[in-house]
């Protein structure tokens, strides 16, 4: 199913940029104007000048922040400021973070993907893409012809084959070892040995691939490896334009952190408190707790009240008082009848219950209006403030989406809701470029 070669890709060159660590970026996507001037003045060899350059009043379609990044590129490469390795490898890439003061270590593969059409069942997408920045993203691959980013993927492996390779590997001197700025341990192996290269390509190939993150960028690379090929008669399906660059992490993998996707919401009708818990009494068990201290201990024993390792839905109302409502779904034969047409692992999703029954049906939120009134947050001691400040109404917490859901959904021929994945770390951009 998944087809995966080895590739030579482009590295700084830390003898020319000294530290690794500044040269590195967050994904583009979650750069903000001030955080990408501050990429922009903590090295001239930032990455952020290739993946989510400045625009300017005075671009051209000549000179913009898309050529701009073709000439960094190249410049970068005529220096020796990013350097090519001299030879095939996959590279295991390992993420070291502290979550709630508890180490994780994630590792994964970094290679080129075939890309083929979704309809084949080989590459899955998982979640409802915003398809806003399609657009950006194909001008970028076009004037580049690179991958400056990796997309992140998921492959489900029980029987740890490769789980116990990444292991062993990960013992040996990296390649590569530093720290980014927000702290991020980054350590990353070449593997060039090309017994090793086939045994992971061969344990690989019957794998389904599920995108966690970067659909949009592996849209685009469809899309331009068909103009590709429209230009090309000689074509093979061996040319450059054929792969995209992935990080490969397996699904059961001790490292794999899944963040929640909050939910603030300005309710359209207004919200009452009285009707909302009343209404919620029809499909849940809804318990108010009280917790009169800070905020920082409120959002902890919000979220410590809505674990569970069963498969339940649990969900925190937060209104902008010392308590919380504790939401319990109890009333699953009515969301079957609701949604017949999707599968059982699609309505078991915090995130369904929480749109279905809780924004649509009690606060006339829907897909016509949800962008309006609904603000995601990974946040929540920020978001519980917003609320205490009366910026938002309410705001919903929720648990992070298991892996083993992300799959099942996937699997079912559906796709999660927008903004229901948040693995983390995600890779830091920079680390590899892909150039055609």
């Amino acid at each position: 199913m998944a087809n995966i070669i080895p590739f030579k890709g482009y590295r700084y060159n830390k003898e020319k940029v000294g530290n690794l660590g500044a040269v590195m970026s967050p994904p583009y996507d979650s750069i903000s104007k001030e955080e990408q001037a501050a990429l922009y003045s903590v090295h001239e060899n930032n990455v952020v000048r290739l993946v989510l350059g400045m625009e300017y009043e005075n671009d051209t379609d000549s000179n913009n922040k898309y050529t701009r990044a073709a000439n960094y590129l190249n410049e970068w490469i005529a220096k020796d400021i990013l350097v090519r390795d001299k030879k095939d490898a996959i590279y295991l890439y390992e993420q070291i973070i502290t979550v709630n003061d508890t180490q994780f270590s994630n590792k994964g593969f970094v290679v080129l993907l075939e890309l083929e059409e979704f309809e084949k069942g080989g590459i899955m997408p998982c979640e409802q893409a915003i398809t806003s920045s399609k657009m950006d993203r194909f001008n970028l691959l076009k004037a580049t012809r690179a991958n400056i980013s990796m997309i992140n993927c998921m492959y489900v492996e029980t029987e740890k084959v490769l789980a116990n390779m990444i292991n062993e590997l990960s013992e040996e001197e990296p390649d590569m070892d530093f720290v980014t700025e927000e702290g991020t341990r980054q350590r990353l192996w070449m593997i060039t040995y090309e017994p090793t290269i086939e045994f992971i390509k061969k344990n690989m190939a019957d794998k389904r691939i599920f995108i966690t993150d970067g659909q949009n960028r592996y849209e685009t690379c469809l899309e331009y490896k068909k103009q590709m090929m429209e230009q090309n008669p000689n074509h093979t399906g061996k040319e450059p334009y054929n792969y995209i660059m992935a990080l490969l992490i397996n699904a059961h993998a001790d490292g794999l952190v899944q963040l929640p996707v909050h939910r603030l919401v300005s309710c359209p009708q207004g919200f009452k408190e009285d009707y909302f818990v009343s209404g919620a009494q029809d499909h849940f068990k809804v318990e108010k707790i009280i917790v009169d201290t800070n905020i920082e201990e409120l959002v902890d024993t919000m979220k410590k009240q809505i674990a569970t390792p069963r498969k339940e839905n649990r969900i925190a109302l937060y209104c902008g008082e010392d308590y919380f409502y504790r939401l319990t779904f109890t009333d699953r034969e009515y969301l079957k009848n609701l949604m017949p047409d999707k599968s059982e692992a699609y309505r078991s999703l915090d995130v369904t219950v929480l749109n279905e029954l809780l924004l649509n049906e009690l606060l006339h939120i829907d897909e016509s209006n949800y962008h309006e009134y609904v603000t995601f947050t990974k946040k929540s001691v920020e978001g519980v403030r917003a609320v205490k400040d009366k910026k938002y109404d309410c705001m919903f917490l929720i648990n992070p989406t298991k892996p083993y859901q992300i799959s099942e959904v996937a699997i079912a021929g559906e796709k999660m809701p927008e903004r229901s994945i948040c693995i983390f770390p995600k890779p830091a951009t920079g680390i590899i470029i892909n150039k055609h």
